[in-house]
């Protein structure tokens, strides 16, 4: 039911904190990813519900954020992890004031050890669970 209004909501405030918005199964990340810096949505996982004709809605929401990294220092490195950490922060900053959104709550933001595809970017995931209304 508000899925697509979360994802559309998400898409908004990565886009206008610079990113190429993408979103689905994370397997291809690979595939898809062909610009830095770049977003990318897991599907909103439908956690619960509350209400029948209008309610809360609850999603768990993965995002993650990566810039162009293969060549970067330790020190480059770091500093791209919390550029990416503050990112993550200003956009679920961003989604908390949305028309559908009620709350974000549990924000936590991981800086990656690996790279999620094989182009050796840094990069980030931040996860949370998002309320939402209808």
């Amino acid at each position: 039911m508000n899925h697509t209004k979360l994802a559309d909501a998400i898409r908004q405030a990565a886009v206008a904190a610079g990113y190429d918005f993408h979103t689905g199964d994370e397997r291809f990340m690979s595939q898809s990813l062909t610009s830095y810096p770049a977003a990318w949505l897991a599907p909103p996982q439908f956690e619960s519900m509350e209400g029948v004709r209008h309610g809360r809605m609850t999603y768990t929401v993965t995002l993650h954020l990566l810039e162009a990294g293969a060549k970067l220092s330790p020190a480059a490195r770091a500093a791209a992890y919390a550029r990416l950490e503050t990112a993550a922060v200003g956009i679920f900053t961003a989604l908390s004031l949305a028309d559908v959104v009620v709350a974000v709550e549990r924000l936590e933001v991981h800086a990656q050890t690996r790279s999620l595809t094989n182009h050796g970017e840094a990069a980030a995931t931040a996860t949370a669970r998002v309320v939402t209304f209808f």
